[in-house]
């Protein structure tokens, strides 16, 4: 049983679109010469990478190599394209697609300082979860690692990082009625300009402060603390992952496994300073202008510092 809870505990933090198969679309378009042009129409709100491979494929030839593979941000993206190679038949194809979170090749800043994921002031004690060494898990989520911080109920989660906010799901009262599953956490998402993804957990229902596709500051309050009777009791989880783009062979589905990979992070704290949270220990959220814009741009930061400027005339 032990086990059981423990596979139910990493399942919630598991990317989920394999749940949510219409954020991506493959479709195509034939103009007058019967030749196709193939697009995508990524309906999320982050980076998808997408593979297309052809079953059978007859008098047609493509711009592109097969499989297929690429990139694509939200909005349509054009692919590739089918002409023809007798004009008096037509082009006949069959083809499977694959996709998930991510970026092709990669380049996630591991050693990014985070602020701690609640307003600033507010103390909290720090505990690693982590299935590190653990034969009994997924192998898909084999390497997961998350930071609680125990907080109260109706505490404000804060943005530890400037992003987009991707997925959201907060709909449940499970978490505050007495439910110890963590199958059921309400949590939301937000896309990092480096192709990782945020996970904040563990939120109160409809207590999202913060709308899908917004882009976020670190340190924006995005929602208020959950989990009243949950477990150990009202906490904020949090952990940052992404898709190392690593063929690690298809799954017994056909589909491509994703190993995903998490990032033992580096959290700002007041008297600490940057640096890994001790398992135990207590932490002050602290918030610094520094920490803050340090993934603004220097047009942006100039702008803000003449902004400030001028206020104090």
């Amino acid at each position: 049983m032990k086990n059981i809870g423990l596979i139910l505990f990493f399942l919630s933090f598991l990317p989920l679109s394999s749940f949510c198969q219409r954020v991506i679309e493959i479709k195509y378009e034939q103009d007058s010469r019967g030749n196709y042009q193939f697009y995508c129409n990524n309906n999320g709100y982050c980076s998808y990478i997408i593979e297309i491979n052809f079953t059978s494929l007859s008098n047609g030839k493509s711009d592109h190599e097969f499989p297929y593979r690429n990139a694509v941000k939200p909005g349509r993206t054009n692919l590739f394209k089918l002409t023809k190679e007798n004009m008096d038949k037509s082009v006949q194809f069959k083809y499977t697609t694959n996709f998930n979170k991510g970026c092709i090749h990669p380049n996630v800043d591991t050693n990014f300082t985070y602020l701690l994921p609640i307003a600033p002031g507010k103390e909290a004690q720090a505990y690693e979860l982590t299935n590190a060494g653990n034969k009994n898990v997924d192998p898909a989520s084999k390497n997961w690692y998350v930071i609680r911080l125990k907080m109260k109920p109706g505490d404000t989660i804060c943005a530890a990082r400037k992003g987009v906010v991707c997925e959201i799901e907060d709909n449940s009262n499970l978490n505050d009625s007495g439910v110890s599953s963590v199958g059921h956490e309400n949590y939301l998402e937000i896309a990092q300009a480096d192709c990782s993804i945020g996970h904040y957990g563990v939120l109160r229902k409809n207590s999202t402060l913060v709308k899908l596709g917004q882009t976020v500051e670190a340190g924006q309050p995005i929602g208020l603390v959950g989990g009243d009777k949950y477990g150990r009791g009202s906490d904020v989880r949090f952990s940052v992952y992404y898709n190392p783009d690593e063929d690690n062979g298809p799954t017994s589905e056909g589909k491509k496994e994703v190993v995903w990979t998490y990032i033992n992070l580096n959290f700002w704290t007041k008297n600490n300073g940057k640096g890994k949270l001790k398992h135990g220990a207590t932490y002050i959220s602290e918030h610094p202008a520094a920490i803050i814009n340090q993934e603004k741009s220097k047009t942006e930061t100039k702008k803000r510092q003449a902004q400030q400027k001028s206020k104090s005339k």
